[in-house]
């Protein structure tokens, strides 16, 4: 099936159906972008400590900002 050919069928829905459609569309599609990051970043062993000072650093740099 071609793209235009899935446009038409899609758009062949009624618009409450489309929006189901295109919800399982966008999470599957988040889920296959993330898997493909993922796989792109190197794994990183990090203690809770480190995990603890970045969460502080950003909630400090959050309060500067308000």
């Amino acid at each position: 099936m071609t793209q235009v050919e899935f446009i038409k069928t899609f758009n062949a829905f009624p618009v409450k159906d489309r929006l189901v459609i295109a919800k399982k569309i966008q999470l599957q599609m988040a889920d296959e972008l993330f898997e493909e990051l993922d796989a792109e970043l190197p794994d990183v062993d990090i203690s809770i400590a480190e995990i603890q000072k970045e969460i502080k650093a950003f909630r400090n740099a959050q309060k500067k900002k308000n």
